[in-house]
């Protein structure tokens, strides 16, 4: 797979066309501590992308569009 068609399929991922208060109302949770979530997941997500912010923030949004509390959870298990 080229890297172009890679980050295309990254780029359409779960949080495609969403806001970050989208995705608080999605889940029904206060804004507030999204932003708590998407800063923890910025800084996770910077081992995998290193300097490319945009990604960063994207896959951040991703999983938060799935579970508003991925990354307090994956720090409860010791992952993060």
């Amino acid at each position: 797979m080229r890297f172009q068609e890679l980050y295309e399929m990254v780029m359409d991922g779960l949080s495609e066309g969403m806001s970050l208060e989208d995705i608080a109302k999605k889940h029904n949770v206060d804004i507030k501590d999204l932003e708590k979530e998407l800063e923890m997941g910025i800084e996770v997500e910077k081992e995998h992308f290193k300097d490319n912010v945009k990604m960063q923030r994207k896959t951040a949004m991703d999983h938060l569009a799935e579970n508003p509390k991925y990354y307090s959870k994956m720090k409860e298990c010791g992952l993060d």
